[in-house]
């Protein structure tokens, strides 16, 4: 079996399905209701099957779905490397870049920028967190915590060994004093590489140049501190998982024509590309 299978889910993107089609009503695709594609958080053209578009929280799913599938071909090491260092530069910052996601049922665009993390002094498998998102060009602080839950590693008799996924739970708060604020809470997964010669554990972006590739990715949600209201909110490296009919994409994500106006033009067409925009560093 191939790591982009045991990791990244390559084949999950592998839409069967037009761009113009309302996927939940579509039946251009042969797949049964029950097969296991249709229970694959990033096959999102009929994530409907089984999953209600409208639903604000997938933090839970997400985490029993992909846990399940890692282990089956790779075992929990979480004790084992408790006492590991984690690079944790590797794993969260984003230095020059940003990751985008979604927020709201209108799939707006928001995106993050992670320019510190710390070990928490008491617990060595909790980090601090230091960060900045914008939406609209509202750009907030926040700061929070994510803990590891589970962390697993690619079982003896395949080709990778050493490599693996690691899942965190996070909350996250941004600067009350700031414009349109709230809280950020869900559930991390990240591809990892786990060296225990040196004991330890960072990022792995093997297949970062590879069709359908996902990675740091955040899914829960955003509650507003004024109103209370809770907001889907999904982002991360690249493919995002739950979010239905946002992509249509074939090797790399396009965001579908309907919902370019919250925030994605410039994503699609690729001006922002050409020159870097350093927002997180305005005060």
């Amino acid at each position: 079996m191939k790591l982009n299978h045991l990791i990244i889910l390559i084949f999950s993107t592998s839409f069967c399905f037009g761009q113009t089609k309302n996927y939940c009503e579509w039946t251009g695709c042969n797949l049964s209701a029950d097969n296991s594609a249709h229970f694959d958080p990033y096959y999102n053209g009929h994530l409907c099957e089984n999953f209600d578009p409208k639903q604000s929280d997938f933090s839970q799913e997400y985490l029993e779905l992909q846990t399940k599938r890692i282990s089956e071909v790779a075992t929990e090491v979480t004790e084992e490397i408790s006492d590991y260092n984690f690079v944790l530069d590797s794993l969260f910052n984003t230095y020059n870049k940003q990751q985008n996601g979604i927020i709201g049922l209108d799939n707006r665009r928001i995106r993050i920028h992670i320019s510190k993390t710390e070990v928490d002094k008491k617990n060595k498998l909790t980090f601090l967190i230091y960060g900045k998102s914008n939406v609209k060009g509202n750009i907030c602080d926040f700061k929070g915590k994510l803990k590891i839950l589970k962390v697993f590693e690619v079982k003896e008799g395949y080709d990778f060994n050493g490599q693996g996924e690691l899942f965190a739970k996070y909350e996250f708060f941004e600067d009350k004093n700031q414009n349109h604020v709230g809280s950020f809470k869900g559930t991390f997964d990240c591809a990892i590489k786990i060296n225990h010669t040196t004991k330890s554990i960072k990022l792995d972006e093997s297949f970062a140049i590879a069709d359908g590739y996902y990675n740091r990715t955040y899914v829960g949600t955003w509650k507003s501190y004024k109103s209370g209201k809770v907001k889907k909110c999904i982002w991360g490296d690249y493919r995002l998982p739950f979010t239905f009919d946002l992509d249509c994409g074939d090797g790399e994500m396009h965001i579908c024509e309907k919902y370019e106006k919250n925030g994605w033009t410039s994503f699609n067409d690729g001006t922002e590309f050409r020159t870097l925009n350093r927002w997180w560093n305005k005060k």
